[in-house]
């Protein structure tokens, strides 16, 4: 992730279901300064709000912590 982020970058989304990045997201995020989604915390977040859960979690990253 350090090689793909840059001052041009906004955030990065890792695709791939085989790699649970839940737990690295916020970690790489602080690391970075750069938000980091990771694909399984972006499905979780749309399946709770779909059923109008609006939960946030602490140790997820910022999509789940502040969306």
């Amino acid at each position: 992730m350090r090689e793909l982020d840059g001052d041009d970058v906004d955030a990065i989304v890792q695709v791939g279901t085989n790699l649970s990045m839940l737990g690295l997201a916020a970690e790489a995020e602080r690391e970075l300064g750069t938000p980091v989604v990771a694909i399984n915390a972006a499905t979780l977040w749309q399946a709770l709000r779909e059923n109008d859960f609006d939960d946030q979690f602490e140790s997820f990253g910022v999509l789940l912590r502040e969306h």
